[in-house]
């Protein structure tokens, strides 16, 4: 499929060959880049570089100090300089070409590449030449002959901040957003403190970049799971790990030890919250939480695991009971995960399960209000609103039910209404959640367990 340009107002017509050959040459690559960099400059407003460009010559100290002056011109004036081709003379001398930042051609249409992003390269020619002295202790900064090399073939960016060269840390202020980055700041309100208190140009992406880059340096070329398990060794932590036939790591289950000696204290209620696939590794995370007299959560322990098998929530449900020194739970708080619900039955087999009344709620809600929006007159939003409102009213007075009689007559009352009209709704709640979970969902039966008001996983 051919290469697709944008359509503007007075662009220049694309000749034919650009969009329908598949291995471009180097000259109808140039005559792509020269269309792309004509088309850019009409569509954008101010396209005039400045009548002085180029960056004055002279000499400065050292090559840092002449790139960093040539990039203070260029700064205001749209575009940035990089380092490009060095090379030595004949006498030893190192000459340097300082080239625009877009100077690589941009990269071929015809090759599958792994990652489809936009590139800012045009192949553009403007460049200075830096050559060391005789005396090699300063830098002579001069122009270059070609007049290619005095002008760019693109226009001028719209601010500073399109160039990374522009974006770069200074040594002091780098070693502050470090600081940041370790205690644990996020990205965003880095880079709101950064540019208010410090003098750059840098962006969320390149915060990104830098953490990236900080976790990797802390490996020291160790996997993520591995350098987690030695920090957590460095730190104290009770750690448990999990290995394959291999003798791969598979899983990681660790509590803080002051976690360990708050449930002594606070071990009647346990909520067991799996959040699904939601990092990078694709490795479920296991939260185990408790709650205090004061009805405050606390963190019990935390499991990385393989999967989402009874195994798996076996393996770390085994280790979590190791840490119960005296009491059991009273109750356990799970969704309508069976692999979790077996395997806390297994290992807590005095303890009374109960399901997450939130995902409950959450699940009917998704399940049988769109019967209800179907079968009421579309014209009238306000009664298909009311009819749902009261359904979901009745099968909320159905979980209040405080004793067993009331939960019948009110099962009896849902089943009357709505038998009729939303039968398959009534035996979605009753099929899916009644007749197999109402002892551990209904009033009447979770109250007569421990639980402390306890009713949900998500708090």
């Amino acid at each position: 499929m051919g290469t697709q340009v944008p359509k503007h107002p007075g662009a220049p017509r694309c000749p034919n060959y650009v969009s329908t050959i598949h291995r471009p040459t180097i000259r109808h690559r140039r005559v792509r880049i020269a269309f792309a960099a004509t088309l850019t400059s009409r569509m954008m407003g101010h396209t005039v570089f400045p009548d002085d460009i180029l960056p004055p010559e002279g000499t400065y100290e050292s090559r840092e100090s002449l790139l960093a002056a040539i990039n203070s011109w260029a700064k205001p004036r749209g575009y940035a300089f990089t380092t490009g081709k060095s090379l030595k003379t004949p006498n030893g001398r190192v000459r340097v070409i300082f080239a625009c930042d877009r100077n690589k051609l941009p990269p071929s249409t015809s090759i599958d590449r792994a990652r489809r992003t936009s590139s800012r390269r045009t192949g553009c020619k403007f460049s200075v030449l830096a050559k060391q002295s005789l005396d090699r202790n300063s830098w002579v900064l001069t122009h270059r002959p070609d007049k290619d090399c005095a002008r760019h073939n693109h226009p001028p960016s719209e601010d500073p901040s399109a160039h990374p060269a522009h974006r770069r840390l200074e040594e002091q202020d780098a070693t502050i957003i470090s600081n940041l980055m370790t205690s644990g700041i996020a990205p965003r309100d880095i880079q709101t403190y950064a540019h208010k208190h410090l003098d750059t140009l840098i962006t969320q992406r390149d915060l990104y970049n830098r953490f990236a880059t900080t976790r990797r340096d802390l490996r020291e070329g160790q996997s993520s799971i591995h350098a987690l398990v030695d920090q957590l060794h460095s730190e104290g932590f009770w750690c448990r790990v999990r290995l394959d036939t291999d003798n791969r790591l598979t899983a990681i289950f660790f509590a803080h030890p002051d976690s360990i000696a708050y449930l002594q204290y606070n071990p009647d209620v346990l909520l067991l919250d799996c959040t699904y696939k939601t990092n990078k590794y694709h490795m479920p995370l296991l939260d185990m939480v408790g709650v205090d007299s004061c009805q405050r959560s606390f963190c019990i322990a935390f499991a990385f695991l393989s999967g989402e098998s009874e195994e798996d929530y076996s393996w770390a449900l085994q280790h979590l009971k190791s840490l119960y020194q005296r009491d059991l739970p009273s109750v356990i708080l799970t969704d309508r995960c069976l692999a979790a619900m077996n395997a806390a039955a297994t290992w807590f087999s005095s303890s009374k399960a109960l399901l997450c009344l939130w995902h409950v709620n959450k699940a009917v809600l998704q399940h049988c209000r769109p019967s209800f929006i179907l079968q009421v007159d579309q014209a009238s939003d306000q009664a298909s609103t009311r009819a749902w409102e009261e359904f979901y009213a009745c099968w909320h007075s159905i979980v209040a039910s405080p004793n067993e009689a009331i939960f019948n007559e009110r099962l009896a009352k849902l089943e009357l209404m709505y038998n009729n009209k939303h039968l398959d709704s009534v035996g979605y709640i009753k099929m899916y959640w009644l007749d197999p979970y109402k002892e551990m969902i209904i009033k009447a039966w979770v109250d007569k367990h421990l639980h402390f008001g306890n009713v949900a996983t998500s708090r």
